[in-house]
């Protein structure tokens, strides 16, 4: 077993801490095992998920996206509109009107014929063109009977709402990664702490010893210096091992929208974590990644949408549009609804069809054209990316298992030479600058080991990002 030897004497608490470390390098270095869910980090992720701020904005745009299809869907029911119009008006244009010119001779000549003046002289009118003390209420129903723009945007839409929800799941994909790894990280941060306060207190208890060595004249001072010099290097290493476990936790909290100097509690992961074994070929990870990425779905969704953009730019130069109107109400002088004659109803279809805007339309399903291409050259160099992608977190996995079974070796030897170098220390055939340099070895072993052995998992969630696996 792989633990830590002090230079005189045992410490179990120290003991125990090397017991875990090395039991979890010979867990990483093994062939790949059944996995045994980290409890721990699930819940962590799931509240990540739950919690995280730009996946809750995502949320946010996949609601507007399908509100966005509510609303293109609503196109195809009628329009109601109630409309009211009173005016008052005065002075204006005029028309005139030769009511008498026209009439007064006929009465003339009535009232010479009966002998009387029952026929009176009338005057000229002049009407102002305003109307005065008029009203129009109505209710107008527009309903599309022929209308490529709506159908065509209803379909888009629909297709820009699937996009969304590929965006949502990719940064799901994501953000369910950098969390896995960001534990991962902290864990290995807070291995190598307790790596150097081990060593720190081998270093002390090897400083008391130099110190009542010298006391007794069996040593000199450069053995005391030494050992001074190598515990201030321990605890120069050990404040830059607690800043970055310091910034390892903040980083993790940031990520579940929690405080940032939040503790985290700590489970060592075990076995593996990939849904298919490290033996599968490289060919069958980028197959799988091409299939699985909701990056391309989303690239294909939004590329169907762009299609359906240029249908409908062509349509509209194609077509025309045609709608019915229908109007319903009360139009006539006093805003009364009692008068039957006021009483309207007016029904209409319309045609619209634009014949000639200057080359406008053709214009718009050009640049339709151009955005579809654009986004097929994206979905083209996506592919080429995600398979980088893999292609990298496949060789960084495969590098990360063997530095781990090289570590493991190497850690193993430096605990023998550290072992024998000890042991010769003690019966006086060693200088103390052996043993601090075996020392050294030691703990640059211990270090590589807990390091390589995180790295293993952390590789192993980059892949499994990269083949968006859960």
């Amino acid at each position: 077993m792989n633990t830590v030897h002090l230079f005189i004497g045992g410490n179990t608490r120290c003991q125990r801490v090397w017991l875990v470390s090395g039991l979890m390098g010979l867990l990483v270095v093994q062939p790949a095992a059944a996995q045994l869910p980290n409890r721990t980090l699930q819940a962590y992720i799931e509240t990540g998920l739950a919690q995280n701020v730009t996946l809750r904005r995502e949320g946010l745009a996949v609601a507007s996206a399908a509100q966005q299809v509510r609303q293109a869907g609503g196109l195809y029911q009628p329009l109601v509109q109630l409309g009211a119009s009173y005016t008052l008006a005065n002075g204006g244009r005029t028309i005139n009107i030769p009511v008498g010119d026209l009439m007064n001779p006929v009465y003339r000549t009535l009232n010479t014929l009966t002998g009387s003046n029952q026929f009176p002289q009338i005057n000229n009118v002049a009407e102002q063109l305003l109307p005065n003390n008029f009203h129009e209420t109505k209710v107008r129903i527009i309903q599309p009977l022929f209308n490529t723009d709506i159908y065509f945007n209803y379909k888009a839409q629909k297709e820009l709402l699937s996009a969304q929800q590929a965006q949502q799941a990719a940064y799901r994909n994501t953000l369910h990664h950098q969390i896995e790894v960001a534990y991962y990280q902290y864990l290995q941060a807070g291995a190598a702490v307790a790596v150097y306060r081990t060593t720190a207190q081998t270093l002390a208890e090897l400083l008391r010893v130099n110190q009542a060595r010298l006391a007794e004249d069996l040593t000199t001072n450069d053995a005391v210096y030494n050992t001074k010099a190598q515990l201030a290097g321990n605890q120069r290493d050990l404040a830059t091992a607690a800043n970055r476990r310091q910034l390892a936790r903040t980083q993790f909290n940031y990520l579940l929208n929690r405080p940032l100097d939040d503790s985290i509690a700590v489970e060592e992961p075990t076995g593996t974590t990939l849904a298919a074994p490290m033996g599968a070929s490289l060919a069958a990870y980028r197959s799988a990644a091409v299939r699985q990425r909701p990056e391309l779905e989303q690239l294909a969704r939004s590329e169907a949408a762009r299609a359906l953009g240029l249908r409908q730019r062509r349509a509209a130069r194609l077509y025309p549009q045609l709608n019915w109107v229908t109007d319903l109400g009360y139009q006539g002088f006093g805003y009364r609804f009692d008068v039957p004659q006021q009483r309207f109803q007016l029904m209409q279809f319309a045609l619209s069809w634009d014949l000639f805007r200057g080359g406008i339309k053709r214009g718009e399903e050009q640049l339709a054209r151009l955005a579809l291409d654009d986004v097929q050259a994206q979905r083209a160099d996506l592919v080429n990316q995600l398979q980088l992608q893999v292609t990298q977190a496949y060789d960084n996995l495969a590098s990360a298992r063997e530095a781990a079974t090289a570590a493991a070796a190497a850690q193993l030897n430096a605990e023998k030479s550290y072992a024998i170098v000890r042991r010769r220390y003690v019966e006086g055939q060693a200088i103390v600058l052996e043993l601090l340099d075996a020392t050294t070895r030691q703990t640059t072993a211990q270090l590589a080991r807990v390091i390589a052995g995180y790295d293993v998992f952390i590789r192993e969630a980059e892949l499994r990002q990269a083949l968006a696996q859960e």
